[in-house]
């Protein structure tokens, strides 16, 4: 049959109406100023996506969610705000651009800071203009003219002002702390790890007692860690090993002597019930080695290239090096048997390496700052729908560690803290380049190098967005004083449950 000139084309039709639509300002918090009814207020925060790439159908499902929520309150007579932007999604883009590099013959450390950053915000131009443009294409209702990005210079502001408060509350500290370590992309947060199952092997060594009577066996999946054993542990209950405790052991190659000890941590049903204790290469080890007040040794360094305590395997990667080491004990004796074993391993969620527990000197909010979300929300000022998935958030939230917030990127909001060279005095500052030390006045201070995990500023986009922190530099002008009022709270977000300590325990 052919074609008629009545024929609907939907690409033209509907890019011609959505352009209408919003030009006329239809999709904006006054586009139903008419029928607005007094106190009526309505707001959802687009969770804005990463500028990594294009949109997912994950983004289309949310966004017509939310769509068809905001278009009700709007016909309601609400005054409806339905807030859209981006996220500048620090590991994901630093990594994407990198390899641009790479492809072309160079590195970030040769462009340097300034000019890796000016090619950083190209490539953001270009990528987060086709994903606002997706969202057009879907058809969906924010109010553009509202538009924010993570980056710009009024969140900019707002991410210092929370810095800043919550450094001078002592509730954001600096301090060396157990992390998951990504030798490629640094420190990450336990919502940054995957745990996938992993086909590896248990290694059974032998480790002999330093007076020469014998020897005990240990299994691990990590023998490049064990330069690190600062004890071997059984349970206090373990008849078993009852005579043992106190025993000095000899390290395998090393002939480090080491001690047998007891804790409860250990589980007598599993294995032989002796467990080799890493404590700055484990995170349980780690908590044996505070109790026990053990010594913290790291084998390598943060790129994983093992350290002088490993002897005669210094200079070898670490995971690269397993097979030499295995293979060097084996020669000598100290190795029983290997077996396979499946076990979940934390990769990078960005980059996929495979992630370490390591001791590194980074910047932690405090957990204690989660208590006053947890009450509000217990007291009903948040609900859940289904209600059950309270019980899930509850016990996320009881169960937080100090979150570390560092991340060794050059693209992000870096931190506002500065060094005094002078009199070693360390301060937290509004000012983007301050003029001297408020202790000594000396003009010879540095900024701390890190940025700031992205999640921190994704925290405050509820907020940040309607204009608290923004100061003088608010790039968008159309939020009033009014805002916070009429639509902090947030009324409603529309999320899957597999993110759920993603964005909603913010």
């Amino acid at each position: 049959m052919a074609e008629t000139s009545n024929s609907y084309n939907p690409k033209e039709i509907e890019t011609s109406y959505y352009k209408t639509w919003e030009e006329r300002g239809y999709f904006e918090i006054d586009g139903n100023k008419s029928i607005q009814k007094e106190n009526k207020n309505f707001s959802i925060m687009m969770p804005p996506p990463n500028v990594t790439g294009r949109l997912h159908i994950g983004h289309a499902l949310t966004f017509t969610l939310q769509d068809i929520i905001v278009r009700y309150k709007r016909m309601d007579g609400f005054k409806t705000l339905w807030q859209p932007g981006t996220d500048h999604a620090g590991i994901a883009t630093q990594n994407v651009v990198e390899k641009q590099l790479l492809a072309e013959g160079t590195t970030k450390e040769e462009l340097g800071r300034e000019k890796f950053l000016e090619r950083v915000w190209k490539w953001k131009e270009l990528s987060g203009g086709e994903m606002v443009s997706q969202m057009r294409s879907l058809g969906v209702s924010p109010a553009w003219k509202r538009e924010r990005f993570t980056m710009d210079a009024g969140l900019k502001s707002s991410v210092k002002e929370s810095f800043v408060h919550l450094y001078n509350e002592g509730l954001i500290v600096r301090g060396n702390y157990m992390v998951n370590w990504c030798t490629h992309d640094g420190a990450l947060s336990d919502i940054e790890v995957e745990h996938e199952e992993h086909q590896g092997k248990f290694y059974h060594m032998h480790y002999k007692f330093a007076d020469g009577s014998g020897q005990i066996t240990v299994a691990t999946t990590r023998p490049e860690t064990y330069f690190g054993d600062t004890a071997v542990m059984v349970h206090p209950d373990d008849t078993r090993y009852k005579d043992l405790v106190r025993k000095k052991l000899l390290l395998p190659l090393l002939d480090k002597e080491i001690e047998i000890i007891t804790d409860t941590h250990v589980d007598m049903e599993f294995g032989t019930g002796m467990v080799k204790v890493t404590p700055a290469h484990d995170q349980n080890d780690y908590e044996v080695g505070k109790r026990h007040n053990l010594e913290f040794i790291t084998v390598f360094d943060e790129k994983g290239i093992l350290n002088h305590h490993a002897g005669e395997f210094e200079g070898l990667e670490r995971l690269e090096a397993r097979e030499t080491i295995v293979k060097r004990l084996d020669e000598e004796g100290y190795i029983e048997k290997i077996e396979d074993h499946m076990h979940q391993v934390g990769h990078c969620y960005r980059c996929k390496n495979i992630v370490e527990p390591y001791i590194s000197r980074q910047w932690f909010v405090r957990n204690e700052i989660a208590k006053k979300s947890i009450e509000k929300t217990n007291e009903g000022e948040a609900q859940f729908f289904p209600s059950h998935w309270i019980n899930s958030y509850n016990s996320w939230m009881g169960e937080l560690r100090d979150w570390c917030i560092s991340r060794q990127l050059w693209w992000g909001h870096r931190i506002p803290v500065f060094y005094c060279d002078d009199c070693n005095h360390e301060w937290a500052s509004l000012e983007d380049e301050p003029t001297d030390c408020p202790k000594c006045a000396s003009n010879k201070f540095t900024q701390d190098p890190d940025v700031l995990d992205t999640w921190f500023s994704s925290a405050l986009w509820p907020f940040s967005t309607l204009g608290w922190g923004n100061g003088e530099n608010g790039e968008n002008k159309l939020f009033t004083e009014d805002d916070l009022k009429d639509f902090y709270p947030n009324s409603l977000l529309i999320t899957g449950f597999d993110i759920l300590f993603f964005w909603v325990k913010e």
